[in-house]
């Protein structure tokens, strides 16, 4: 083959295969868009960076950190769960990722004083049974949110308006009786006793790169700021503690054991989360770790965003690879039939079936089509209007005009062929074709005009 003949060959190929290669390339970029999206606005809590009082990162929390020093708070950085809560007394504990705690350091939280207070950034739901906080998991978002304080009564945070706070939602166990504060679309809540925790839904407000969006700033440092010394846990790798006793706090004589009572009276059971989520949500936790309150949360946001996208592309293929509907295209038949022979085809068939009935009844109904315009009838004729009118106009006695249009079903052939004369003929008659007259008539069984001859 020439070098002619392979590019014309490649060009023919391209043609018959760009109507599906451009739409699978459709694909392919949304898909890498949404997850490039996702990634960006999702940080990995196991990265290094995230959260972590040190890193200027845009994950990272440096700059809060610089913010609270600046607000004459003391920022202790532990690695370690143990040593956090032991050196938490009567300060606050920032747990940014409290997914990586084992289930000792989680039980622990229980056995801190009440002049702790406990700030739990997105806990799964193992982390908020073992801390003995009374919350279900309930509507997340695919992406942050701002929302509004809403009258937010939480210390600290009284007036940091609106902020990047609404991720994941939660719902108050139906249990749980006594009072809290609920913030931010449900986001953030706070629980007064035996111990102060708050939990928050969304990590960005404590992030380098949103702390200036919003109300973040005094959101976050509002949060962090309301005990003199804050202990950052920078925990970014499940702990695997060590087979011994975990240390506890013991307070001691002289230091005062408080804790700041609710601001709110205690509200119903049981609260709907935003969205509605059909029955109390006991029923909807579902196996071991109540992570999965429905379906939609067995599965990672990303899963549903791409089989989004894959179903847009989809339907964009389908509507590419769809052909277009043009003008019709007249087509010669291969054969020709006389509408005479397609008339005697019917007609035999008829016959065969000995359906007289419903054979009078198309030639009833035909001639009716011819005779009731030539009458000028209005729309509310009945039978009577048009038998009276025929008799008028063609002279005909009315009950043979009856018999003719509105009559028995014909018992035999004869009978069948000799209606179809007389209706052709006051078809005929009644629009001015030949003469009215009963001399028009046909005699029965004798060879009319239209009958043909005998086959």
């Amino acid at each position: 083959m020439t070098t002619g003949g392979r590019r014309a060959a490649l060009r023919r190929g391209w043609r018959r295969g760009r109507r599906t290669l451009i739409p699978f390339g459709v694909v392919l970029v949304l898909f890498v868009a949404t997850l490039v999206t996702h990634a960006v606005d999702t940080p990995d809590s196991g990265d290094a960076d995230f959260l972590s009082p040190v890193s200027d990162a845009a994950i990272g929390s440096a700059r809060l950190a610089d913010v609270l020093r600046g607000q004459g708070v003391t920022v202790v950085r532990h690695t370690d769960p143990r040593t956090a809560l032991t050196d938490s007394g009567g300060a606050t504990l920032f747990v940014p990722a409290a997914e990586y705690l084992d289930p000792q350091s989680v039980g622990a939280l229980r056995s801190l004083p009440a002049s702790t207070r406990i700030v739990l950034v997105d806990p799964p739901a193992r982390a908020l049974r073992g801390a003995g906080v009374p919350l279900l998991r309930g509507d997340r978002r695919w992406a942050t949110a701002p929302v509004s304080s809403g009258g937010c009564g939480i210390p600290g945070i009284t007036e940091a308006g609106a902020s990047a706070a609404r991720r994941q939602s939660y719902v108050v166990e139906e249990t749980f009786t006594g009072g809290y504060d609920a913030c931010y679309d449900r986001s953030v809540l706070r629980f007064g006793y035996p111990q102060e925790v708050v939990v928050v839904g969304a990590a960005d407000p404590f992030l380098n790169g949103r702390l200036d969006e919003h109300a973040n700033r005094a959101f976050a440092a509002g949060l962090l700021a309301t005990r003199p010394k804050l202990v950052w846990l920078d925990l970014h790798e499940r702990f695997q503690p060590p087979e011994q006793p975990l240390p506890t706090y013991t307070p001691e004589e002289s230091e005062p054991e408080t804790y700041e009572r609710p601001t709110t009276n205690p509200q119903e059971q049981y609260t709907q989360p935003p969205g509605g989520r059909d029955g109390p949500p006991g029923e909807a936790r579902g196996g071991d770790d109540g992570d999965s309150a429905s379906i939609t949360d067995a599965f990672p946001p990303w899963v549903w965003a791409m089989l989004a996208t894959l179903g847009a592309a989809l339907l964009l293929l389908l509507l590419w690879a769809g052909r277009r509907l043009g003008p019709a295209v007249t087509e010669p038949l291969p054969v020709e039939v006389r509408s005479g022979e397609t008339v005697l085809g019917r007609g035999r068939l008829y016959q065969r079936a000995r359906a007289r009935g419903p054979a009078a009844e198309v030639l009833r109904q035909a001639a009716l089509r011819r005779i009731e315009p030539a009458l000028g009838l209005d729309d509310e004729h009945g039978p009577a209007d048009v038998v009276a009118a025929v008799a008028q106009r063609t002279g005909r006695d009315p009950a043979q005009v009856d018999g003719l249009l509105y009559g028995p079903a014909p018992e035999h052939d004869h009978e069948l062929l000799d209606l179809a004369r007389g209706l052709h003929t006051v078809a005929d008659e009644v629009g001015g074709v030949v003469p009215a007259g009963p001399s028009r008539d046909t005699p029965p069984g004798s060879a009319g005009p239209d009958q043909g001859e005998p086959r």
